[in-house]
C-alpha cells in the first residue's frame, strides 16, 4: 500500500512537470553593456607663422648680425646656419629696388649636410653646398621680426619672432651672448612650424 502511494505520488510529480513548460527554461544571459564612446580630446591646430606682405623695417634700428641656434636645427639633408640681418643701408637699399641676387638685408642660410667638408677662410670647416633664402616679404622693428622666402630644395620659409631688446642690446655691446635674444617659430616646407631660440654673434 505504501509503494502504491510512493508510485502515484512521483507519476504525480512527474506529470506536473511535464505540464509545465518553465520548469525546464533556463534563464537567458543578459546583454551585455556597452559602454558609451567617450570623446576624444580635439586635436591642437599647429601654430601658425604669420608674416605680412610687403617689406618694412624700422629705420633708426640696427639689428646687424648673426643669429644662430645652439641646438641644430634641421630638416632633411638641410641644417640652419643662421638668420643674418643686414645693417639699416642694406634695408634701404633693398626697398628701393636696389637687390643682388645672393644678399638680403634678411636672410637664412641652410647647410646641406650630406656634401662635403671643406676648410674655410678663417680655418673652421664648412659643408660645400649651402643654400641662402632670400626675403620675399619682411619686417623689422626693435620688438619683432618677421620674414618669408622660398628655395626649391626648402620649399617657402617663414620665421616669425621677438626681441628681447635689453639681451640685444648687451649682446651687440659684447660682440656675441651665450644666452637667448630672439624666439619665435620657424617653419620650413611642409614640416611643421617649430620653436626656436638664437643667440647673437656680431661676426668679423
Amino acid at each position: 500500500m505504501r509503494f502504491a502511494i510512493v508510485a502515484v505520488t512521483v507519476g504525480f510529480a512527474a506529470l506536473t512537470t511535464a505540464c509545465n513548460p518553465k520548469a525546464d527554461k533556463t534563464e537567458a544571459p543578459a546583454a551585455a553593456v556597452t559602454a558609451a564612446p567617450q570623446p576624444t580630446a580635439p586635436v591642437a591646430a599647429a601654430p601658425a607663422v604669420v608674416v605680412a606682405p610687403g617689406f618694412r623695417h624700422e629705420a633708426a634700428l640696427d639689428a646687424s648680425g648673426f643669429y644662430l641656434t645652439p641646438q641644430p636645427l634641421q630638416v632633411g639633408a638641410y641644417r640652419l646656419t643662421h638668420l643674418g640681418i643686414g645693417a639699416p643701408s642694406d634695408f634701404q637699399q633693398w626697398e628701393k629696388g636696389e637687390r643682388a641676387s645672393v644678399f638680403g638685408p634678411i636672410l637664412l642660410q641652410f647647410d646641406d649636410v650630406t656634401s662635403p667638408v671643406q676648410t674655410n677662410e678663417m680655418g673652421g670647416e664648412a659643408h660645400t653646398v649651402s643654400v641662402r633664402v632670400l626675403p620675399q616679404a619682411y619686417s623689422l622693428s626693435a620688438g619683432q621680426v618677421s620674414f618669408r622666402g622660398a628655395d626649391p630644395r626648402l620649399g617657402e620659409v617663414l620665421f616669425s619672432g621677438r626681441f628681447d631688446p635689453a639681451a640685444l642690446a648687451q649682446a651687440r655691446n659684447d660682440g656675441s651672448s651665450q644666452t637667448p635674444v630672439l624666439r619665435g617659430l620657424l617653419k620650413i616646407g611642409d614640416a611643421p612650424a617649430r620653436p626656436v631660440a638664437m643667440v647673437y654673434f656680431v661676426g668679423e
